[in-house]
């Protein structure tokens, strides 16, 4: 083989080289560029992921949160009736505090004695309802707002197997049916919104005074 054709040889295998190794980086470029994308797609849709697992985690530590805070408002309210009623003079014989409920009811039951029995408890009596929202705001100015001695006891009508025929009764005494009802020595002086006034007008304590007269031994701001 002469000179000239070993060189011609060579120099078409180091072209050729030259050729293969060009097109082997070409495709690596290719091959990372592509990679590359497609991890930028991965992250941006763990981003997105993210995003909308966190605004779920969000919403669902708000509904918990709420769900909390109304518990613990409806344990407060518990708390203070529960505190008040505990606090109420001379309750009758047989009579449940929480509920103001008969532990052993008599045979006969009579809406009159209930009620006697009921306003023997306390100078102040807030006939309520546990699930009325008017009712709410009554009992937590007259249990939470005010410190009342002795301390005013609520029944819930509604958790009182005789319930309805207390209302009934409540209105022929008051000429009020819906509840609150409050009464201070027997006498009817409204229900929420009449006592919100009373307290805007700087009159509540004046009015329960009135009416209670000696009984009321003590009304301050808590």
């Amino acid at each position: 083989m002469t000179a000239i054709r070993r060189v011609k040889l060579l120099g078409v295998a180091a072209l050729t080289i030259i050729i293969i190794f060009l097109w082997y980086g070409s495709q690596t470029r290719s091959e990372r560029r592509t990679a590359l994308h497609l991890h930028n797609e991965e992250r941006h849709r763990q981003k997105e992921a993210n995003k909308h697992a966190g605004v779920k985690i969000d919403a669902e530590d708000l509904a918990i949160e709420k769900q909390l805070k109304s518990q613990r408002l409806k344990d407060a309210e518990a708390a203070a009736k529960a505190k008040a009623n505990a606090k109420a003079p001379n309750p009758p014989p047989g009579m449940e505090a929480a509920a103001g409920k008969p532990k052993g009811a008599p045979k006969k039951w009579d809406v009159h004695v209930e009620i006697d029995e009921f306003l023997a408890m306390s100078p102040i009596i807030i006939f309520s309802k546990s699930y009325c929202p008017y009712s709410k705001k009554a009992k937590a100015l007259l249990l939470e707002t005010y410190k009342i001695t002795p301390a005013p006891y609520v029944i819930e009508l509604d958790l009182h197997d005789h319930g309805s025929e207390i209302q009934d009764e409540l209105e022929k005494m008051t000429g009020r049916r819906t509840v609150p009802n409050i009464l201070v020595q027997g006498r009817s002086i409204g229900g929420s919104d009449d006592i919100a006034a009373l307290e805007a007008n700087g009159q509540l304590v004046k009015k329960i005074r009135q009416f209670g007269g000696k009984n009321i031994q003590d009304m301050v701001k808590a």
